[in-house]
């Protein structure tokens, strides 16, 4: 007798390719979920790009879980997604637990305008058009981050900011500058790690007839080792140095929510305005991160925080914040 021939192997069927399907997306989410749980057992550099994603990780976990259920129905995928919606909630608490509101009484209090921005050290192209904005801001205090493209605008600027620390006032480099129509002193200027020079500055200026430390800040990426929170704590011990109020802003590369920006927070008494606006990348607009920030320090309070609508050849938004001096 001849061998009766072999079966052909049948195709996987479509309900074990759903199967298959959605136990591979409920692996690939349990590794993210643990990564961004891990802030809450201990602080790890390797994992700070998850924790500064808290948010919008949770949020795309939830919507492959909420795929992975369509595909087929586990306790899993349902223990899963309430973690991730879990993880999504906490991070919009912690987004708001250093806030300070002012009252609509304290809104009308004096106050002053502050511009902050990252204008990217390669954007020459665009340095007159970041010029203009600054000289057209009404800021009585700009923080410019990456500052070089304006190394040629001095002269133009000093004629509404004739005060200036940075750009070779006081520094060696055309790095981070601040901008001040007002006189600015006893100037503090750091370097905070070995990675780059002179990236943290400090002075007194009067504003609305009271005293207020400004400060301008760039720190590091947070994925570089241990070097973001280092460049914190010495921020940190500069800041608790001074009294009253003051007002730092910068380039923080990270989240307010990030467990190291929320240490240097806590130890410095600073809050931050009601709703910070995403900055980078620009390419993602509202959906990117809040990576520059505008903390204060009592009696001042942020009325305003909002980003500028241009970048203008940037790969950041800048802020521009109102800020009000509560009490005498």
């Amino acid at each position: 007798m001849l061998p009766e021939p072999a079966h052909p192997r049948r195709p996987l069927g479509r309900i074990q390719m759903r199967e298959t399907l959605s136990v591979a997306i409920c692996v690939i989410v349990s590794l993210i979920l643990f990564a961004i749980a891990t802030r809450y057992v201990t602080e790890i550099w390797v994992f700070a790009a998850f924790h500064n994603l808290q948010l919008h990780l949770s949020i795309a976990c939830a919507a492959a879980l909420l795929f992975a259920l369509l595909l087929k129905r586990s306790l899993a995928a349902m223990v899963l997604l309430c973690l991730s919606l879990l993880l999504g909630g906490h991070a919009v608490v912690m987004s708001r637990q250093f806030a300070a509101v002012p009252s609509e009484a304290e809104k009308q209090a004096p106050g002053f305008r502050l511009l902050s921005f990252n204008i990217l050290r390669e954007n020459y192209a665009n340095g007159e058009a970041v010029t203009q904005l600054i000289l057209n801001s009404g800021a009585e205090i700009v923080n410019v981050m990456e500052a070089q493209p304006l190394r040629g605008h001095l002269a133009e600027l000093s004629k509404v900011y004739p005060y200036r620390l940075g750009c070779g006032a006081e520094t060696d480099g055309c790095d981070l500058m601040i901008l001040s129509r007002q006189p600015l002193r006893s100037p503090v200027i750091r370097s905070l790690s070995d990675l780059f020079a002179e990236r943290f500055m400090m002075a007194e200026v009067t504003l609305a007839g009271r005293n207020v430390h400004v400060g301008a800040i760039h720190t590091t990426k947070p994925y570089f080792d241990e070097f973001h929170t280092m460049e914190l704590v010495r921020a940190a011990l500069a800041i608790t140095d001074t009294e009253g109020p003051l007002v730092l802003s910068g380039d923080f590369n990270a989240a307010s929510i990030a467990p190291d920006m929320r240490m240097f927070l806590r130890w410095t008494g600073l809050t931050t305005a009601e709703y910070e606006p995403a900055t980078w990348p620009v390419r993602l607009g509202l959906l990117g991160l809040p990576i520059d920030h505008v903390y204060v320090r009592s009696p001042l309070k942020i009325r305003s925080l909002t980003r500028l609508p241009d970048p203008l050849g940037s790969n950041h938004f800048g802020l521009v914040a109102e800020i009000a001096i509560i009490g005498n």
